[in-house]
């Protein structure tokens, strides 16, 4: 937003508002579908108000807010405005619109008492269109890093995902190692909506409770991909435990998550990120962000102490960590 540094003497609290307003007036151009119908070229406000089916003196209010906070910008040429910043993909915008006005909308009293007022997959059946969009951020995300996870996975011909949720990471696993046999691990109704690409000859569905029930032996790798950000250091540290004695002798653990500690060099906007998804984590699941300074001592408790991490080049904030025995 353009009021920071260059506001001297604007308190902290009305830069925080504004920028709040900034956000909400940009959901609002990406639901009217302003955005969008600038895609092909300025228009004059009359005629964005009319491709959008909106209140000219409405739209023109809002176009102002949204060139003020750089979204968009007067096109002098064409009498009209353009797109001067393009917001994110519209799932991870409502995404998190959602998550911030609806989901945090309790979050005192989660914080005050230490207990989670709705679980958050509670809370996403009852809105069928976020869990929607909830599914194909994942989806998207699992295919962007696929290569570069593919890349530093060690060699392996057998594979437990624990809480692999619908199997995204397995198949486009499968899809670069065509080497790899996997098993996706996780609750009953969310196995049972596992990906219709999943290779059936080489995909295994397994319901079950990844915290208590029995999770086989004798795999190669074991993936923990986006897991232990929803427990607690002591559940953490007995589900590491749990998923190492389930490798093979030469077998390894490979974790998938944001680091709490945010890279050095990325700026305040990655710690920001990084705290926002950790108190969501709170408010819903009463989990939070591991430093993996920590996970890996947690590794090295249940006997992986050869560990390495490995940056992934299409998540700055992600990061593999992976794990394996003494040679």
């Amino acid at each position: 937003m353009p009021l920071s540094e260059e506001s001297p003497g604007v308190p902290a609290p009305v830069l925080d508002r504004l920028g709040a307003a900034g956000y909400r007036a940009m959901i609002a151009g990406v639901r009217l579908g302003v955005f969008t119908a600038l895609e092909a070229g300025p228009l004059p406000v009359e005629k964005l108000a009319t491709t959008i089916g909106g209140d000219p003196a409405g739209v023109r209010s809002l176009v102002n807010v949204l060139v003020t906070f750089g979204y968009l910008r007067h096109d002098d040429d064409h009498d009209g405005v353009t797109i001067a910043a393009t917001p994110g993909p519209v799932d991870v915008e409502l995404f998190w619109h959602e998550v911030l006005f609806e989901y945090w909308a309790d979050v005192e009293d989660t914080i005050r008492t230490g207990t989670p007022r709705r679980g958050f997959y509670t809370w996403l059946r009852e809105r069928p269109a976020t869990a929607a969009r909830l599914r194909r951020m994942f989806a998207a995300a699992a295919a962007d890093l696929a290569d570069g996870i593919a890349a530093a996975l060690p060699p392996a011909a057998t594979v437990l995902d624990i809480g692999g949720g619908h199997g995204d990471h397995t198949v486009e696993l499968c899809r670069r190692r065509p080497d790899v046999r996997a098993t996706v691990f996780d609750l009953p109704e969310t196995i049972a909506a596992l990906r219709e690409d999943a290779p059936p000859d080489r995909v295994t569905a397994r319901a079950g409770d990844y915290l208590t029930d029995d999770l086989g032996s004798g795999y190669d790798l074991v993936l923990l991909f986006n897991v232990v950000h929803a427990h607690q250091p002591e559940e953490c540290r007995e589900l590491l435990r749990r998923a190492a004695k389930s490798l093979s002798p030469t077998g390894s653990i490979a974790i998938l998550d944001q680091d709490r500690e945010p890279p050095a060099g990325l700026g305040p906007a990655a710690g920001g990120f990084l705290g926002t998804f950790d108190l969501t984590l709170w408010q819903g699941q009463g989990g939070g962000l591991h430093r993996y300074a920590d996970l890996a001592a947690w590794l090295g408790e249940a006997g992986l102490t050869e560990t390495r991490v490995v940056p992934l080049a299409a998540s700055p904030l992600e990061k593999l960590l992976i794990a394996g025995r003494p040679s």
